[in-house]
């Protein structure tokens, strides 16, 4: 069983080691994209330049002749002086009419491209990919012009083969990813470490908190009780006088504050200390209930306060669950007390029984002021007293809510807040309910 202090610090540790590893998630992804991108667009203008370089030196090569034509040399070899391109790299020469005129570095299919030198014939360069046989192409194609503007003599296209280039490329980003994964479970790593290490201080002043309370509880009960009992003996023994016994009643009725509110602090600190374990037996929670009910009816009676037990929704069905009886009268009380607690004088408090799903419910039902919806968590944590809704002046310790409701957790139940058919609070317990045997 986990204590409170447990829940919140593991919710703690969570909600940080979240934000701390979304943040740098959002910095390696940043980072890794940026040097994708920029990497990858590195590789694409290093294409681009190798290929204008080469068609550039096919042209240079041209350079001076009047007319491109095809010619043949002894050796049977085209007769234009032309550069080596690189191996991936295709260059042809092409007349005005777009007609192939020599193939200085062999052929690839899809070229010439025709769109391409249409295009050129108009910009005087043109620069794209195309595909052609199931290959990425990067073509680029230039006009070479006639001298004293004459017309042109032809164009020079060149073909660079994308299939290293995106070998290239797709290994760079694997190796982008795989960088930015390890980087990200390095990070996981290190700030559940960080984490976990930050929240040793707040854990050891929990705990440091506890000791204190239990510690200062212990010491506080015994003169309580003392103060208690002395006060009764002068009351007993009539040894004030007429003037000073009302003084001596509120003497007794504070040092019974004092000592409910030493118990509440050492249960509270038992729970969290020791881990206060409960002794499940089969039991019936209608039952329970309605005992219950019986034994506060005096505390409301003083409070001019009606107590009901509403169980027509379970039609004379029992209520089967597996629970401390104790604890569950426990819990049941304080959630009776604190009703009575916030009743106006004449109203009434009903207990509702009945079930949902497998689920056991009891629902108390006030006509006080009711709980504003943003305090109905917080009423559970301890020393938690909302302002202005004590009805009787008793002002209570805050506790009682917070011992309910770890009751009701260590029964693998729950209990919360909500608003009642009347317009007052309303708290509702849930038990499962247990299998009953054929």
């Amino acid at each position: 069983m986990t204590t409170p202090t447990d829940r919140l610090l593991r919710r703690t540790r969570r909600r940080l080691f979240a934000v701390t590893l979304a943040l740098v998630a959002l910095l390696v992804v940043g980072v890794g994209a940026a040097t994708a991108l920029v990497a990858i667009r590195s590789l694409d203008a290093d294409v681009d330049r190798s290929l204008q370089a080469a068609v550039d030196a096919q042209v240079a090569a041209l350079d001076g002749s009047e007319t491109i034509t095809k010619e043949e040399g002894e050796d049977g070899t085209d007769g234009t002086e032309h550069l080596p391109a690189a191996a991936d790299t295709v260059l042809l020469v092409l007349d005005p009419a777009g007609a192939v005129v020599l193939r200085p570095t062999g052929t690839i299919a899809g070229l010439p491209d025709h769109a391409a030198v249409a295009a050129a014939e108009t910009a005087g360069t043109d620069l794209r990919t195309i595909s052609a046989g199931g290959r990425e192409i990067r073509v680029y194609t230039r006009r070479v012009d006639g001298e004293d503007g004459a017309a042109a003599l032809g164009y020079v296209q060149g073909g660079f083969v994308l299939t290293l280039h995106e070998r290239q490329s797709r290994t760079l980003l694997l190796a982008i990813l795989a960088t930015a994964a390890l980087g990200l479970l390095a990070a996981a790593l290190i700030t559940l470490l960080v984490t976990g290490r930050a929240l040793i201080p707040i854990r050891e002043s929990f705990d440091a908190q506890r000791r204190f309370v239990a510690d200062a509880s212990h010491e506080l009960r015994t003169p309580a009780a003392l103060i208690r009992a002395n006060a009764e003996v002068l009351q007993r023994e009539g040894l004030v006088a007429e003037d000073g016994r009302d003084l001596l009643e509120d003497v007794i009725a504070e040092a019974d504050r004092l000592g409910g509110l030493v118990g509440d602090l050492l249960a509270l600190a038992a729970w969290d200390e020791t881990r206060l374990r409960i002794t499940p037996a089969p039991l019936d929670l209608a039952e329970t209930a309605q005992d219950t009910v019986r034994g506060a009816q005096a505390l409301a009676a003083e409070r001019g306060i009606t107590l009901l037990v509403d169980d027509t929704a379970l039609g004379g069905r029992t209520m089967p669950v597996e629970a401390d009886r104790a604890r569950i009268v426990q819990l049941l009380l304080i959630l009776l007390d604190n009703a009575v607690d916030h009743s106006t004088t004449g109203g009434r408090i009903t207990v509702r029984l009945g079930s949902d799903g497998g689920w056991a419910t009891v629902d108390v039902d006030d006509e006080g002021p009711g709980i504003a919806a943003e305090d109905r968590e917080r009423i559970f944590e301890p020393f938690t007293r909302l302002p202005g809704t004590t009805r009787h002046g008793s002002g209570g310790t805050g506790l009682g809510l917070a011992i309910g409701r770890r009751i009701a957790e260590a029964h693998g139940g729950t209990v919360a807040a909500g608003v009642s058919p009347e317009g007052g609070a309303r708290f509702t317990v849930r038990l499962l309910l247990r299998q009953q045997r054929g």
